[in-house]
C-alpha cells in the first residue's frame, strides 16, 4: 500500500474526508503499512549507489538505509498534509493530531522491507538465508503490525459519534 493511501486513511479518521472503503483482506493485511513511495525511492538510490559513491565519497548504503528511515515518517506527514489540503481542511495540525501510529508502521515497515532489497547494507542478501530471512521477516513484520494495528490507531470521528 502506499503512504498516500494511508494518508488518505488518517485523513478520514479526523472527519476531514469520508472513510475510503474497507480493505480487510489477507493481501491488503499484509501490504497496508509498506510505503511504496520510500521503497521506491529507495531502490532507485541503491542501484545507483556505485555511481553515487564515485561523486559523493560519503555516501554509503548504511547512510542511504538510514536516510530512507528517516524520510519515510516525514513523506508519510506531508502527505497528510496534502491530503487535508486537497480537502478544504486545515492542514496545519498540532503535534498532537498528526497520524502517529500510521507514522511509525510505515517507517518499521519500511526498515524492514528495504532489508529485501538486494545490496542493501545490512543484510548481505548474496546467501539463499539472507533473502529467505529478510523475506521472512518482512512478511512477519507486516502481519504483526496489521494485528496490533487496532491497538495503536485513533478511532474516526464518526466511529466515536456512535459510542
Amino acid at each position: 500500500m502506499s503512504l498516500n493511501t494511508l494518508a488518505l486513511e488518517s485523513v478520514a479518521n479526523v472527519g476531514a474526508i469520508t472513510k475510503p472503503p474497507s480493505t480487510d483482506s489477507t493481501l491488503a493485511g499484509l501490504t497496508k503499512y509498506i510505503p511504496t513511495e520510500s521503497l521506491t525511492l529507495y531502490v532507485a538510490a541503491v542501484s545507483s549507489s556505485a555511481a553515487i559513491s564515485e561523486i559523493i565519497a560519503w555516501f554509503t548504503p548504511i547512510i542511504t538505509y538510514c536516510s530512507f528511515i528517516v524520510l519515510t515518517p516525514i513523506l508519510m506527514l506531508l502527505i497528510h498534509m496534502r491530503q487535508l489540503k486537497n480537502n478544504g481542511k486545515k492542514w496545519r495540525i498540532s503535534v498532537g493530531n498528526w497520524p502517529w501510529w500510521k507514522l511509525i508502521a510505515s517507517t518499521i515497515a519500511f526498515a524492514v522491507w528495504a532489508l529485501a532489497v538486494p545490496n542493501n547494507p545490512i543484510i548481505p542478501l548474496n546467501s539463499a538465508a539472507g533473502g529467505v530471512l529478510a523475506g521472512f521477516a518482512a512478511l512477519f513484520v507486516s502481519t504483526i503490525l496489521n494485528f496490533v494495528a487496532p491497538f495503536f490507531e485513533k478511532s474516526s470521528q464518526a466511529d466515536n459519534l456512535g459510542k
